[in-house]
């Protein structure tokens, strides 16, 4: 199971789904999970997740990369809250100093947007070729 770290919260899972599944299906899946050391539950977890444009699970490095952004991501939000005391306090500090900040702000959260979206974008884009496969 994935550990739960910077920005995580474990899942409320009180729903679940039942699936027939053939034999050969079965070991497949049974193997699969084997092989990338999950329980089964976790692999259709997250091929569902993935396949439902929610984003991937993320592990290892590109974890702590996601992480690392989260904490970034905290970081602008301190710094929009510092800008906003000090425009709510009456205090005009110089404008053009302000505007260059907020707009490295903005560019940064938009990209980071972006991002996300297209990691979201290229899971269900992938998990519909899946889907639409002959087998």
């Amino acid at each position: 199971m994935s550990e739960i770290g910077i920005g995580q919260r474990r899942a409320n899972r009180n729903k679940s789904v039942r699936v027939r599944l053939s034999e050969v299906e079965f070991r497949a899946l049974t193997a699969f999970a084997t092989d990338a050391a999950l329980p089964t539950s976790e692999v259709l977890r997250r091929l569902a997740r993935e396949a439902a444009g929610l984003g991937p699970t993320f592990e290892g490095d590109m974890s702590k990369k996601i992480q690392s952004t989260i904490v970034q991501l905290r970081k602008i939000g301190v710094n929009l809250n510092q800008i906003a005391r000090v425009l709510n306090s009456g205090s005009t500090p110089g404008y053009e100093p302000l505007l260059g900040g907020i707009e490295r702000l903005a560019r940064l959260v938009a990209q980071h947007e972006r991002d996300l979206a297209e990691l979201r974008a290229r899971g269900r884009a992938r998990g519909l070729r899946l889907v639409r496969t002959d087998v």
